[in-house]
């Protein structure tokens, strides 16, 4: 009776199979011996439990259990082969959504669709450049430019990333970067402009016999410039880059204003004053955020310091404008914007600006004009359409 009781606990359990949920399979102490060489010495007399094949397969046999729960998730997590697919669609209804929210100046919510298209589609070259303009354009230079490199490695030659890591660039001044990227992508006014603002007027030529006429006389203009040797003032003014802030605090004041932060991005811009009196960027976000918070008057003073340092800054211009209108003087506001319009024609916050100053003064031919181009661009802005609508009627009453 003894003797059998020692066998049978010799002999029990010479393997534990897994104890919980999800544990591999594993060998027990039949595999650790603390006499190696015991297991090593022969003993022809003795015939073994379990052959060396039979141990072999049953190693096999547990390796191949413990990979499977491995795999099963591996397979559960993977996505299906439609999904891709469907994420990029998605992706591209938001990018969508965000270029008709940018048209509606709703800018926070157009980087919000941007952001999302990228995280839907985060190998979609397309979705990172859109993010990087949105960012670039609410003065993120950082993730911009960060955005516009992830853009690049999944597709180098972009020509919408190249574009803007250019414009990113000429407006930190860093001409020789925007140069390089405007060169990787072909992108020939790009060219033009730089070399036109620089003085390298063949080089400019090169680059405007390959382009087109556009709507508003532009390359007309820069070809007559290039040819004559000449960049006169005010095309110079078109040109030239929105200069950057002097501080990094400036930057910082423009993104606080665009996230609607008005109290921050005046803290922002007080710091940049306080180390750069003569930041033409931060005097027109200081004067941008007063006349946010109801004070035209003071905000004025601060359009009219940038306008000494710039005159044709054209934030700067348009704030002016909207001042005077907010005190009142419409004559004046509508002279201010009228500059606008003729250093930086097209539609723009100018136009928008004479549009409903002419429309308050019943002058509606003038309005008319102005709206018409407004109402093209902006066809779902219900108060421009509207306006353009009493205008027409009035004009032919």
């Amino acid at each position: 009776m003894g003797m059998n009781r020692s066998n049978q606990s010799v002999t029990k359990h010479r393997f534990q199979l897994f104890r919980g949920n999800g544990e591999a399979e594993q060998l027990d102490r039949f595999l650790a011996v603390a006499d190696p060489l015991a297991v090593a010495a022969p003993r022809p007399e003795r015939r073994k439990p379990w052959s060396d094949g039979r141990l072999w397969s049953l190693a096999l046999f547990l390796g191949i259990a413990s990979l499977v729960p491995v795999l099963w998730q591996s397979w559960f997590l993977a996505e299906g082969p439609g999904e891709p697919r469907l994420h990029h669609k998605q992706a591209l209804l938001l990018v969508d959504q965000g270029h008709e929210l940018q048209k509606e100046d709703r800018n926070d919510e157009a980087l919000d669709a941007f952001s999302r298209a990228a995280q839907l589609s985060p190998d979609d070259a397309e979705a990172w450049s859109e993010l990087a303009s949105c960012q670039l354009r609410a003065y993120q230079s950082v993730q911009a430019e960060r955005s516009y490199q992830r853009a690049l490695s999944l597709e180098p030659d972009n020509r919408g990333a190249l574009l803007g890591l250019g414009t990113l660039y000429l407006r930190q001044r860093k001409e020789r970067q925007a140069e390089q990227a405007w060169l990787r992508g072909g992108i020939d006014q790009q060219l033009a402009r730089l070399y036109l603002l620089q003085g390298k007027f063949p080089q400019a030529e090169t680059h405007l016999v390959k382009l087109r006429e556009d709507g508003d006389g532009l390359v007309a203009r820069m070809t007559q410039a290039a040819s004559a040797r000449s960049l006169d003032p005010t095309l110079r003014s078109f040109l030239e880059a929105e200069p950057a802030g002097l501080s990094a605090w400036a930057e910082s004041g423009w993104r606080l204003y665009y996230e609607k932060r008005y109290e921050e991005a005046a803290s922002s811009f007080q710091k940049a004053l306080d180390s750069a009196p003569h930041d033409v960027n931060a005097l027109s976000g200081m004067g941008s955020v007063l006349l946010k918070q109801g004070h035209p008057d003071e905000g004025r003073a601060y359009f009219d310091q940038a306008l000494s340092l710039h005159p044709d800054h054209l934030r700067s211009l348009n704030g002016r404008g909207s001042c005077l209108q907010s005190e009142g003087k419409i004559g004046e506001a509508i002279a201010v914007w009228q500059k606008a319009f003729e250093l930086y024609p097209g539609v723009s916050e100018a136009s928008h600006g004479l549009a409903f100053a002419y429309l308050k003064l019943q002058d509606y031919r003038h309005a008319a004009f102005f709206l018409a181009p407004l109402a093209q661009k902006h066809p779902r802005d219900s108060e421009v359409l509207a306006a353009l609508d009493v205008a027409v009627r009035r004009v032919g009453s």
